[in-house]
């Protein structure tokens, strides 16, 4: 707090400043600032009083909201690290396990950050683990983030950091994750024409995204990992050489282990070209959108699709409709396995008998064995339905 005096440059009159900062004792990231300026001291040691009054009810409102998630988490990690025990069950914890769990902290609830942690709501915990199940995370990954979220929060409630609530957004949170063979959603050949037609007419910063993943089966990681360097398109073909650690940033392996290759269609060379030429600097292919580096890249396509009327679908969906639609055009299963990757044989059935490849036709010699040759069934019905009234 303080008032200083100065000359007005136009008038050359003195002048006062009056400022006011406070700093919570609660939450030294809360902090309220308060400036104005007067032409007079008694004017000056007035609002002096009135902005002290303004900042400390603002201060006192700021402090009831709670403490945020960036300062439980940042607790939390320091004694974790200055006890070297699970701050909430005690047992001996290694810098590795701290490691990952303030990397799942950091990648998956990087929204929350700043926000006191009252305010986080079940909705907030179910938009996470979408994003989760959207980016074809493992079943065990997903339960390890939605445990890692429920013991830090747990032990800002323990700690009095966090107050009025007890359970962190992801408790209770029912998800069935497990590995059951389960209905797969997937959009038809006239909803990808229109998601494709209507997100390139509207210039969609995500349509590159879209269509490329659409015809190559690549997942959300592998496309935000791919390097000009691996797109050959001369050749007509792309390396699936890498995908994305989002917890600690940075390329890995593919999810099956392995490198793989992907052709290009004739549909997307004009669409990988601009790519290629957009931003000389960058190694990788594709623009690092906002959404992108939030995991949200789920979200932002079932809006776009909820926009434009057709099946609302996450981004994992346009993998399933690469791997159905080229099957149903008579493409063999080890080939649409080895381009998308699939190491999995259970998991790619599902694909397999959504395409109905395997019972196509197979019901033909059916028709030829109960209906007479030359003779439609509703001919057929119609006559033996005749035949039965005369000899009645």
């Amino acid at each position: 707090m303080a008032i200083r005096n100065y000359i007005d440059k136009i008038t050359g009159q003195p002048r006062y400043e009056v400022y006011v900062h406070l700093r919570s004792e609660i939450d030294p990231r809360i902090r309220i600032q308060k400036y104005k300026k007067c032409k007079t001291l008694s004017e000056a040691q007035r609002v002096e009083k009135i902005l002290i009054q303004v900042a400390t009810k603002a201060l006192c409102d700021e402090e009831n909201r709670g403490s945020r998630w960036n300062v439980v988490v940042k607790k939390w990690n320091e004694e974790a690290l200055r006890l070297y025990r699970n701050p909430v069950t005690l047992k001996t914890i290694t810098d590795k396990s701290i490691n990952t769990a303030m990397c799942i902290l950091n990648v998956w609830t990087k929204d929350w950050m700043d926000r006191p942690c009252k305010e986080l709501t079940i909705k907030d915990g179910k938009d996470l683990l979408l994003n989760c199940v959207g980016e074809d995370l493992k079943v065990s990954t997903i339960h390890k983030i939605k445990t890692t979220i429920n013991l830090v929060f747990r032990y800002g409630v323990q700690e009095g950091i966090i107050k009025d609530v007890l359970h962190s957004p992801v408790h209770g949170v029912m998800f069935d994750l497990s590995e059951k063979d389960t209905d797969v959603e997937i959009l038809t050949v006239s909803e990808i024409q229109k998601l494709l037609v209507e997100a390139k007419a509207r210039k969609h910063p995500w349509y590159a995204v879209w269509a490329v993943a659409l015809m190559t089966g690549m997942r959300s990681s592998e496309l935000f990992a791919l390097r000009k360097e691996n797109v050959l398109l001369p050749e007509g073909f792309i390396r699936i050489k890498e995908s994305w650690d989002w917890f600690k940033d940075s390329a890995k392996s593919t999810k099956a282990g392995y490198w793989r290759t992907a052709p290009i269609a004739k549909a997307i060379r004009p669409i990988i070209a601009e790519l290629m030429q957009a931003d000389p600097e960058s190694p990788f292919l594709f623009p690092r959108h906002e959404e992108w580096l939030r995991s949200e890249q789920a979200i932002v396509l079932r809006r776009f699709c909820e926009e434009i009327g057709i099946r609302s679908v996450r981004f994992h969906t346009l993998r399933a409709c690469f791997a159905t639609h080229m099957l149903a055009t008579g493409v063999d299963q080890a080939t649409v396995m080895a381009i998308g990757g699939w190491s999995n044989l259970k998991t790619f059935r599902i694909y397999v008998r959504l395409a109905g490849i395997t019972e196509r036709s197979k019901t033909e010699r059916l028709g030829d064995l109960f209906v007479p040759a030359h003779t439609t069934l509703e001919e057929h019905i119609s006559k033996t339905f005749e035949t039965t009234q005369e000899a009645a």
